[in-house]
């Protein structure tokens, strides 16, 4: 689906999105930002599953509980700030 909106930059320098636009999102999501030319595109970005990040470890090698812990923090965390 396509939406062509008016975003409105702060004198903040924060960009205020429209309701309808902003409505598509949570608070904590984060974006990856790049600027072509005179056009600005936003690309909402998701933190690793843990699964995946679990997936990666050495096969026989498990990971100790300090490990595992830090982990889930950082995931927690990222969810946090978003």
């Amino acid at each position: 689906m396509r939406v062509t909106e008016i975003a409105e930059l702060t004198s903040s320098d924060t960009l205020k999105l429209p309701a309808g636009v902003a409505a598509r999102f949570r608070r904590s999501d984060r974006f990856m930002i790049w600027v072509e030319g005179d056009a600005m595109y936003l690309k909402r970005i998701a933190p690793r599953p843990v699964t995946e990040i679990v997936a990666e470890a050495p096969a026989g090698e498990p990971m100790q509980p300090e490990q595992a812990r830090d982990v889930v923090h950082e995931v927690r965390r990222r969810r946090r700030s978003g």
